[in-house]
Formats: structure tokens, sequence, C-alpha cells
């Protein structure tokens, strides 16, 4: 549909010509591409991860705690990627490129943005299994070569494996990570609202 009526017109490979559908395709790429580099790339990643970076330096690299060392790889260069990006691809200046790259404008993907963090779920929205069920795409549907959920899921399992052996190694318990100050700290930080 391109009109924001009841009774607007929906295209299909069958309702219209070969023209008319192949300028449809790419209204619905351009527009899915648009929503995965603004809300999916830069707001899930860049702009939800730049608060817990802060926390990150603000506690585990202040007190040289060994989360640290595993953290600091996973996290490196984003917040300058982020300053550069507000000041150029989403900055709010007139004549931003942003303006210019996308159909909507820097303004309303941001306000997409802020309406997909009004309704996101940290915990439950980020972790691989979940996204894919959440689509119905569990691993006992069976799709040909799916190689997003096959590839995704060995790397999921991977660094996940790899993510618990080096807090095994920090830890012997989850007594042990409860009573470290530091871990606290930073996870009160990386929450509280007032702070990031």
């Amino acid at each position: 549909q391109l009109e924001r009526t009841d009774d607007a017109r929906v295209y299909t490979k069958n309702s219209c010509g070969e023209n008319e559908w192949i300028a449809v395709k790419c209204q619905v790429t351009a527009a899915d591409s648009n929503m995965h580099q603004w809300v999916n790339h830069l707001g899930k990643t860049h702009l939800t991860m730049e608060p817990h970076i802060i926390a990150i330096y603000n506690t585990l690299r202040q007190a040289r705690h060994p989360l640290y060392t595993f953290l600091r790889q996973t996290t490196r260069d984003t917040l300058l990627l982020n300053w550069f990006a507000r000041r150029s691809l989403a900055s709010f200046e007139p004549k931003a490129f942003g303006d210019y790259q996308s159909s909507v404008g820097v303004g309303q993907f941001m306000q997409l943005i802020e309406k997909m963090w009004s309704r996101y779920s940290f915990f439950e929205k980020t972790s691989l299994p979940n996204e894919l069920a959440s689509r119905g795409f569990t691993e006992d549907v069976q799709i040909p070569a799916y190689l997003y959920r096959e590839d995704g899921m060995k790397l999921w399992n991977a660094i996940g494996g790899f993510a618990t052996d080096f807090v095994d190694e920090v830890f012997d318990s989850d007594e042990a990570v409860a009573s470290d100050e530091v871990v606290q700290e930073w996870a009160k930080e990386t929450t509280d609202p007032d702070r990031g």
C-alpha cells in the first residue's frame, strides 16, 4: 500500500504490470533498508549500547576489574562512531546528511527509534533465540538454507560459551558476583535512568 486509507490499493505481483511491480519492490527495499540502518543498527546497536559503555568505563575500567578485559574489545570504538554519527549522519543541523540519505529524515527516524525503545525489553529482545521465536523461526521450523538462523545460532552459542567460561574464571559462584561491589556499581549505573 502507498496510501493511508482503508481502501488503499494493495500491490501484488499479480495485480500490477512488470514495471510497476519492480517499482513497488524498490520502494519496499528502500523502506526496509532505511528501517534496518536507522532503527535496528543505529537505534538497537549503537545508541542502545552507549549508556552501558559509559557505565563500563565509569566502573569496571576505573577499578581495573577483570571483566573490563572481556568487555573492552566488544565495545571498542562505539563511542567514537556515535560521536561522529551525531555530527554527520544523525545530525539535527540544517542540511544534515541523514535528511538527504533517507526518505523521512533524521527527526522522524529518531521518533521511530524512540518508539522502538518505549516497547523494547533488553533481556527479551537481544537474545537471538528469543528474537527468532518472536517471528516464528524456531529451530523446529524447517526452512532450507536459513543461514541467518543456522549461522547466527552457531555464533550465539560460541560467544555465549566463551562469555560463560570467562565469567566462570573470574567468579566461582553467583554469590561472588552478587558480592562484587564493582559489578554491582556497574549494574546500578547501567540500570539507573537518571545516569544513562
